[in-house]
């Protein structure tokens, strides 16, 4: 049962013993009737075995045999399975109609033994009870017989346990929705609680919210407190990783002025310089990508795209580039807008660097998602190399200037908002980058209330 849910688990354990204890159930019933109906039986015969002995008793039987009726107007009716047979004193047998011409079948009892089983005249199996009936001048004795066919017995069980099964099916259906329904209510609150943690984790609160039945409100409050601490520690990170970045400054600074200052021209050096440069930007960058996802992080795409179309054509003025842009308005991308500016910004800076005279921007909304594409009509990334493209320091031209780190901080920032992004062939002719991100709600959404 390792891979069942809890649902699963908890309907199929119901299932189970409803199962057992209605075969159990079933089990004592049908034992319970067997006994009544054996029972019933029996005294059935005894009953009529007292009648005869009253009537042997009053001398009906004697003076009328031929008129003699019993309360069962069955022993009337030839071959209906109920027979009586009287053995006078002097070896004469007295029938019931039923018997027409033939005689029961007889055989000799044992000490204490008072019935036994043949068959009928007309082949069926019969269960006949025996008394003996002394008379009233004391001078002979009268042999009683009555007879009734176990078929009937037989055929009484076999109802009763058809009529069981088909109560004991209905009941343990009835029951198995009933334990389906009582799993679902007493799951519920988890759901509850599944929910809210999702809309911490998608930004939308900034801790658990919602009222839980007394059970899980201990497991609430270790959640929330576990969730602050890990905030506390992602924040002290990010505080180091920046103090860090900013103690290295001042000495990577003085050793620019003093590589300046340099007669010979040191370009290893310089190289080795911009290296520690950016490996402090790239790294820094991660520090804050540590608390990507946090409560309420959301960023408006049109704007921030048009913004950055802008500022890169300043950038590269010396290059006549035809910038297309589409990005409808409204499209809010669950994602910091420092990091979207950043992600957005290496893309559109790269594809204005290598592009010869065309670049396309575009956003659209997807189910749950936002996607951005940066195009350009440049020579492109050969499938084989992308893979580098995207590895920190994955320069393909060292001609071009930079360190190589522009498409791995993008595949960070997308990395930690649990995106996506891909390196295509373009129609312009040029590369294609796809980036999918996470889509933020248009609505706030109210925390969900989970009642016990």
């Amino acid at each position: 049962m390792g891979g069942l849910s809890l649902r699963a688990r908890a309907v199929l354990g119901g299932v189970l013993w409803i199962v057992f204890a209605l075969g159990v159930s079933g089990w004592l019933l049908v034992g319970a009737f067997d006994g009544i109906a054996e029972r019933t039986f029996s005294r059935n015969l005894s009953a009529q075995l007292d009648q005869l002995e009253s009537l042997i008793l009053t001398g009906s039987l004697e003076t009328a045999p031929s008129q003699t009726r019993l309360a069962n107007p069955r022993y009337l009716q030839p071959g209906s399975g109920y027979y009586w047979q009287v053995e006078r004193p002097d070896g004469a047998l007295v029938r019931s109609p039923s018997l027409g011409t033939e005689a029961l079948p007889l055989r000799d009892l044992q000490v204490g033994e008072t019935s036994f089983t043949a068959r009928a005249p007309e082949g069926f199996l019969i269960l006949t009870r025996v008394r003996v009936v002394r008379s009233l001048d004391g001078e002979g004795m009268w042999r009683v017989y009555a007879a009734e066919a176990v078929v009937r017995l037989s055929r009484d069980k076999l109802e009763f346990r058809r009529s069981l099964f088909a109560a004991l099916i209905g009941l343990g259906g009835a029951l198995s929705l009933a334990a389906t329904a009582m799993t679902g209510m007493v799951l519920r609150p988890l759901v509850g609680l599944r929910a809210a943690f999702w809309d911490y984790r998608s930004g939308e609160a900034e801790r658990i919210e919602g009222r839980y039945p007394p059970d899980l409100e201990p497991l609430v409050a270790d959640l929330n407190e576990l969730l602050e601490r890990n905030a506390k520690i992602i924040g002290a990170a990010r505080r180091q990783a920046a103090d860090l970045a900013h103690a290295l400054k001042t000495p990577a600074a003085i050793i620019r002025n003093e590589l300046d200052t340099l007669e010979t021209p040191q370009p290893e050096m310089r190289d080795a310089l911009a290296r520690i440069d950016a490996l402090m930007v790239r790294y820094t960058a991660r520090a804050r990508l540590a608390g990507a996802n946090a409560p309420g992080a959301s960023c408006e795409v049109s704007p921030l795209l048009g913004g950055l179309g802008r500022v890169m054509e300043r950038v590269h003025y010396e290059k006549v580039i035809d910038l297309d842009l589409d990005a409808p308005a409204g499209l809010r991308a669950r994602v910091e807008g420092e990091d979207l500016e950043e992600l957005a910004g290496n893309l559109i800076d790269n594809a204005f660097k290598w592009a010869r005279t065309s670049v396309r921007v575009s956003a659209r909304r997807l189910p749950g998602r936002i996607e951005i594409v940066v195009e350009d009509d440049g020579p492109g990334i050969a499938p084989e190399n992308r893979p580098t493209a995207l590895r920190e320091g994955g320069r393909l031209d060292e001609a071009v200037p930079g360190t190589g780190l522009g498409l791995a901080i993008c595949a960070d920032i997308v990395e930690a908002y649990e995106g996506a992004l891909t390196l295509e062939d373009s129609e312009l002719g040029g590369l294609l980058a796809r980036v999918s991100l996470p889509l933020a709600r248009q609505e706030p959404q109210a925390t969900p209330r989970v009642d016990a």
